[in-house]
């Protein structure tokens, strides 16, 4: 009500002549064709005012924020299609959401107390592709610092928490570019391949924050979450499942795609993702351990 009755004031007062607080122009339009400042409402200065102006900016997000995440999860590919075509203005722009998505996932993280993107230096030396390679680089480095395994690994788990929060966007650009290459008989800008990327990792940030329940749970029920080599393998293979039928819907509206080149197409997209976060993994581990003593 508050929200409707500033609204109506501001429209009133927009009626007359006025000159713009701006660019000093006179104007007769709601908004200044030059810049497109507004009149000022002296309501607006009172706590009324103050109020719903807070009312009306609040429930605007709120409103493209639950808008956004709904088109995202429910049509796959459309923010990208209405992004690069428009309508742009009710939904959150694709590096906005982005980063939206990566705060729900580090909040996700810190109360499961699990580590997707940034694995414990234990990790690294026993259960990854490079672990053989990364104990010699870690022994190397231990004896370098004259230090010891056990007081250098918390050292590297606090800092490879961190450097996964900071290079986040690392994962963005490679796959942006796998898409290039796929689709490069349909001529598509990179901007498209980019925002088709952001909008992706969005997608996966809040799949991964959602799958981190089930490890959770299972805590809570006397298991050791993703310290379970089985439950982790699961894990892993239901979501990049998700992800190659995300990537199926995805690629129809934005690159017009169909026929059994889809599935093929949505296949090595999902492959190249899972590349790209074991690539953005080895990273990090190689970023901490040369940054940190």
């Amino acid at each position: 009500m508050l929200d409707r009755t500033w609204q109506a004031g501001v429209a009133m007062s927009s009626t007359k002549s006025w000159t713009c607080p701006a660019c000093h122009l006179p104007a007769t339009t709601p908004y200044c064709p030059q810049c497109g400042e507004r009149p000022l409402d002296p309501r607006e200065l009172s706590l009324r005012g103050v109020i719903s102006q807070g009312l009306h900016a609040f429930t605007n997000l709120d409103a493209r924020l639950l808008r956004t995440v709904r088109c995202l999860i429910a049509r796959p590919g459309m923010l990208t299609q209405l992004y690069l075509k428009g309508p742009r203005k009710p939904f959150i722009g694709p590096f906005a959401l982005f980063l939206l998505a990566n705060v729900v996932f580090v909040a996700m993280e810190s109360l499961s107390d699990s580590h997707i993107f940034s694995p414990t230096l234990e990790n690294h030396l026993h259960r990854q592709p490079w672990s053989p390679w990364a104990q010699e680089q870690v022994a190397q480095h231990l004896l370098a610092a004259n230090t010891t395994l056990a007081g250098y690994a918390p050292i590297f788990n606090q800092a490879v928490n961190t450097n996964a929060q900071s290079f986040v966007f690392m994962m963005v650009p490679p796959l942006a570019l796998l898409a290039a290459l796929v689709f490069y008989r349909r001529h598509r800008p990179f901007v498209a391949n980019l925002a088709f990327s952001l909008h992706f990792h969005a997608f996966v940030l809040l799949l991964f924050s959602a799958a981190l329940l089930v490890p959770t749970v299972d805590k809570w029920f006397g298991g050791v979450g993703l310290g379970s080599q089985r439950l982790d393998d699961v894990l892993s293979i239901s979501l990049l499942a998700i992800t190659a039928f995300y990537f199926y819907c995805a690629v129809g509206p934005v690159y017009e795609v169909r026929g059994g080149w889809r599935v093929l197409q949505a296949i090595l997209l999902a492959m190249g993702a899972a590349a790209v976060v074991l690539g953005y993994r080895f990273a990090l581990f190689l970023i901490t351990l040369y940054a940190t003593t």
